[in-house]
């Protein structure tokens, strides 16, 4: 009975060990390779929460440019941090892509940390040619906080649904500013921007922002989006100023200015085209 135990415990190493002889090695060694397979497997399966680097980018290349596409397509066209989280839902959406929930948290974090553009872009190039000169103002971070701020006269309004998360064009007597902050390794604090932020014309007393509305945050708080609402500047005094300046005065940090330059020019912009097709008014 001992000799039948101990046969069949050596077969079983024997077979154990051809099979991790026979399969192909990863860039690790097969031992690795093992490794990391079995934390992809318990990862799946909410066994595990978290990956180690090599682990998580291993998890990226087979579900997202194995079964789908090249990698080029992904990592050659960087996306902001709601589209990645809209783009990986959508394809866990689809029987092909087979990605589980905790997965494609962990992809959307891979992508949102890696390969992220803080422009929209799905927006034509012409469209975002202008944005960029004429709307769109940003900073270089201090303290790996990272402002993009973007100015919508009543006539750009109909751009806010593809620069906004989840919003419509807004008919409204207020200055309207969409906000993004970002920053890489840290988190975000829970400000309320209202509070921290005002604006100015043609270097004139300050008007402090009446609201301030988050409109999308990820799941790991690098990545805030929002809207910021002023007084009128289209009428009285602001239709004939010059400037406009937004002062930014975060706690325990440097004050932010942000200048554009009056009045915002008619680019012709009333209907818009998107990337992926299709008008929209």
């Amino acid at each position: 009975m001992l000799s039948l135990t101990l046969f069949t415990l050596i077969l079983a190493m024997v077979s154990f060990l051809a099979f991790v002889y026979l399969i192909e090695p990863g860039p690790g060694g097969r031992v690795q390779y093992l490794t990391t397979k079995a934390a992809l497997l318990a990862h799946k399966y909410d066994l595990v929460d978290h990956l180690d680097p090599a682990q998580t980018r291993q998890l990226y290349l087979s579900t997202c440019t194995r079964q789908c596409h090249g990698k080029d397509v992904i990592e050659l066209t960087p996306r902001t941090a709601l589209e990645w989280e809209q783009i990986v839902t959508r394809m866990g959406k689809q029987e092909k892509a087979s990605i589980g929930r905790t997965e494609a948290k962990t992809i959307i974090e891979y992508l949102q940390r890696n390969h992220l553009s803080n422009v929209p872009t799905i927006l034509p190039e012409a469209t975002m040619r202008f944005l960029k000169k004429r709307l769109w103002r940003l900073d270089f971070g201090e303290s790996d906080l990272y402002f993009d701020i973007i100015y919508l006269p009543r006539g750009y309004r109909h751009l806010m649904p593809y620069l906004a998360f989840k919003s419509k064009p807004v008919d409204s007597d207020e200055a309207l500013f969409i906000v993004y902050v970002n920053t890489h390794t840290g988190i975000l604090p829970p400000w309320d921007l209202a509070k921290y932020t005002a604006i100015r014309i043609d270097g004139g007393e300050e008007a402090k922002a009446a609201n301030w509305q988050v409109l999308y945050e990820d799941g790991q708080l690098h990545h805030r989006q929002g809207v910021l609402t002023f007084p009128d500047i289209d009428q009285g005094a602001g239709a004939r100023a010059g400037s406009l300046e937004m002062l930014i005065r975060p706690p325990a940090m440097r004050e932010r200015i942000f200048h554009w330059r009056l009045p915002i020019p008619d680019a012709g912009l009333r209907s818009t085209k998107t990337k992926q097709g299709g008008d929209k008014q």
